[in-house]
């Protein structure tokens, strides 16, 4: 009897594992990922006067990245950073409107490949996506290095910059307004944008 007893319980616990690695197996295949802002940067380039260029950034940017390849990238606009207070502090106010339009918006949907990437994979990608601003959405293509640097960790990487009109956003207005508050003879309304991205995946 007790041997038989030992035979359930044996027979009862392989079920049982076999039921859990297979959960565990599905909800690998479905995990989520969660930008990482601390490990993210996403840096734009203002040129003035035709040849003086400057580099900024956005210091906070949310995200996600769903197993279907749902991605969403959220910019707060009032992280500009310009390096000059007052210049964030225009921008903010004048360029962005942050009061009515606090964040940009980035979505696009992933080929399936990337998101069954596994430790060490990485692949180059040309991306639609459509980027919100001020309210107008446009189509734009994002060229993109992926690599899956861990089993639980994305790096996507711009390979070329996104150029960014501001005349399709509705920016031309506050960079008119800039350029004469600051007593400059341009500013370019084509702005070069890159982007280093971590996503971590939802435990």
């Amino acid at each position: 009897m007790t041997f038989r007893k030992n035979a359930k319980l044996l027979k009862l616990a392989a079920i049982n594992l076999a039921a859990l690695s297979s959960l565990l197996v599905c909800a690998s295949a479905s995990a989520d990922w969660q930008l990482l802002n601390k490990d993210s940067q996403l840096n734009f380039i203002s040129t003035k006067n035709v040849n003086v260029s400057e580099l900024h950034h956005f210091s906070h940017l949310n995200g996600s990245l769903t197993s279907a390849g749902e991605l969403l990238v959220d910019i707060d606009l009032s992280s500009v950073e310009t390096g000059i207070d007052i210049r964030n502090s225009r921008m903010r106010e004048k360029l962005f409107m942050v009061e009515n339009f606090p964040k940009a918006t980035l979505t696009a949907t992933l080929p399936k490949e990337i998101v069954a990437f596994t430790k060490g994979q990485a692949g180059t990608f040309a991306i639609p996506a459509k980027l919100s601003v001020l309210g107008q959405e446009n189509d734009i293509e994002v060229k993109v290095q992926v690599s899956k640097t861990d089993h639980n960790r994305f790096i996507a990487t711009s390979v070329q910059p996104v150029l960014i009109k501001a005349g399709d956003y509705g920016l031309q207005g506050g960079i008119d307004w800039l350029q004469n508050v600051a007593g400059l003879s341009s500013i370019s309304p084509n702005v070069p944008v890159t982007f280093n991205l971590t996503f971590i995946e939802l435990m």
